[in-house]
């Protein structure tokens, strides 16, 4: 009974953990694309604003 629970445990915590490390990896690459674009726009409207 116990090799049942045990066997059954494990392969749970290790999952858990990825999935914890592919939303956080999800989050920054989330945060990165904002980022990148604000800057484009910034870009964008500073180049269309300097040709007037």
């Amino acid at each position: 009974m116990r090799n049942v629970v045990s066997s059954g445990f494990q392969p749970l915590r290790p999952s858990g953990i990825k999935r914890g490390s592919r939303q956080m990896r999800e989050k920054r690459t989330a945060q990165a694309l904002i980022v990148f674009g604000v800057v484009l726009a910034c870009i964008e409207l500073y180049i269309v604003f300097g040709a007037l």
